[in-house]
């Protein structure tokens, strides 16, 4: 066997790997296991600044950690304003959006924080909780203008029953079609006299599947539809089994019974998942069995696609000229099903290791200010990474978007998304200790069943035995009392009436 030759950067990498202190935060084998698979210079770049950054923390300071992209750049533009209106110096850090599950715990279990505040997706609330300061500890949720959020987002980043994070990013499923393809006379007709019914934004699940056959046309470099189906792959999935739980009268997605048994080898899943392998074909071939989600956006902001069930950054960006060829030519509409699907989103709150919790909170409430808030959501338009997560950026959808107000989609997209918020089934995504686990699993084997590798039913089988694996590490009476608590939520607020 010839062994290849290590470039002096990964010799260099390696060499920081093996002189880190872990702190006993992680094993030095499991540090050069990750080294061996992910690469040692990712790997230091994940865990090098983290585990090195106790003893950092500056005096009066209050250091934000954020995911890099659009977040970043716009809070660094905003820290001078902050010191301006508070006195209170900000400095931001940021982190790799993939690597934000680890980068956050690591820095969460030092004794030294490395931030004060930070984001993360409320699915890692399970994990993150008891790591974490309830905000009503330090302050009053009034202060955060708790009340303005919408309600589906209040319901998120709970552990053990306090709210240990504020939503700073509302993502939820909503679908941007085309209005030059779904509303051209030509095409209706053409339509109607196919499937035998009119032609419009979906609304059902066959539906769905009838406009993206429909407006699949490889020779014109155009398709029906475009979902994710790489590391994202999760959110989509997710879309379809609650939807086809929902349409068959079931509690929609309620994935453990109340023994933390995994509820995924049934009829309901495994048409979810075939449902969800049939639509790939509708996408680029060369792209259907891994499609990303940058990608994805792309393709449609280029014009070759129809519609986009997708988060509210779709729209977004496609409504915006700069970015958009078809800016001109979408519309909004509820995504097809019946539920108010809200995946990932991204939350700020105040790690429990701080000494500066109050500048924490302070930092966090400045940001929440309806005012900050609007500009937030407007002012990275182009980069459209940020969604609105506040009833009062949706009322008054010319403040939240004022490049798009005279064009009308600003008002399109912030009517649909009440309609959304307000609906009387939504979808709150699990939050419970192993979370990240759980989810790392449906990936790995939706992608297998996507790509052929596996059947629905072998997939889903896998599934089961590795969610029997995560709840037997976290221990399955701890398990049941959090997913029990998320399951009296989903309950208690109506959604699984």
């Amino acid at each position: 066997m010839i062994m290849k030759k290590r470039t002096c950067a990964e010799t260099y990498a390696l060499d920081q790997l093996s002189s880190v202190d872990t702190k006993g935060l992680i094993s030095r084998r499991e540090l050069m296991r990750r080294a061996a698979v992910f690469g040692a210079a990712a790997t230091l770049g994940t865990f090098g600044g983290v585990l090195g950054a106790a003893g950092q923390s500056g005096g009066g300071k209050v250091r934000v950690g954020l995911d890099s992209g659009a977040f970043t750049p716009i809070l660094k533009e905003f820290a001078a304003e902050f010191r301006e209106a508070t006195g209170t110096e900000v400095e931001f850090l940021s982190y790799p959006l993939g690597n934000m599950y680890d980068q956050n715990l690591l820095a969460l279990r030092q004794d030294e924080a490395r931030f004060d505040a930070f984001d993360f997706w409320p699915n890692f609330t399970g994990d993150f909780g008891p790591f974490m300061t309830p905000l009503e500890d330090v302050g009053s949720l009034a202060d955060l203008n708790f009340d303005d959020i919408a309600k589906p987002f209040q319901l998120l980043n709970i552990y053990e029953g306090k709210s240990v994070g504020v939503m700073i990013d509302g993502d939820m499923f909503i679908n941007t079609y085309r209005t030059d393809m779904f509303e051209d006379a030509a095409e209706m007709n053409a339509f109607k006299a196919k499937y035998g019914y009119d032609l419009a934004a979906p609304r059902d699940w066959q539906q769905y599947r009838d406009t993206a056959e429909f407006f699949t046309r490889p020779d014109q470099n155009t398709y029906g539809l475009v979902e994710v189906t790489s590391y994202f792959v999760y959110a989509f999935f997710i879309n379809q089994l609650v939807q086809e739980g929902s349409a068959r009268g079931e509690r929609y997605g309620e994935l453990f019974d109340e023994q933390m048994k995994p509820k995924l080898v049934n009829d309901t899943a495994i048409a979810a998942l075939d449902q969800y392998r049939e639509v790939t074909q509708f996408m680029p071939s060369d792209l259907a069995n891994a499609m990303p989600w940058d990608v994805g956006r792309q393709i449609f902001f280029e014009g070759r696609v129809a519609q986009a069930n997708w988060w509210t950054d779709m729209p977004k960006g496609a409504a915006d000229p700069s970015i958009s060829k078809v800016a001109d030519k979408i519309k909004c509409a509820p995504s097809w099903g019946d539920v108010t699907v809200l995946p990932y989103g991204r939350a700020m709150g105040i790690a429990k290791n701080s000494s500066n919790k109050e500048g924490a909170f302070q930092a966090i409430a400045w940001i929440q200010k309806s005012a900050q808030a609007n500009r937030w959501v407007a002012e990275t338009f182009s980069q459209s990474l940020m969604d609105p997560w506040r009833m009062s950026m949706f009322n008054e959808p010319a403040s939240t978007f004022p490049l798009q107000a005279e064009s009308g989609f600003a008002e399109n997209f912030a009517s649909v998304s009440k309609q959304l918020l307000a609906n009387e089934k939504a979808y709150l995504d699990i939050s419970i200790p192993g979370t990240n686990q759980y989810l790392a699993s449906m990936i790995q084997h939706v992608q297998r069943a996507v790509t052929g590798q596996a059947t629905s039913e072998e997939a889903l089988q896998a599934m089961e035995a590795d969610f029997e694996d995560t709840t037997e590490t976290f221990n399955r009476d701890r398990q049941i009392t959090h997913y029990d608590e998320y399951r009296q939520r989903m309950i208690s607020n109506g959604y699984w009436s």
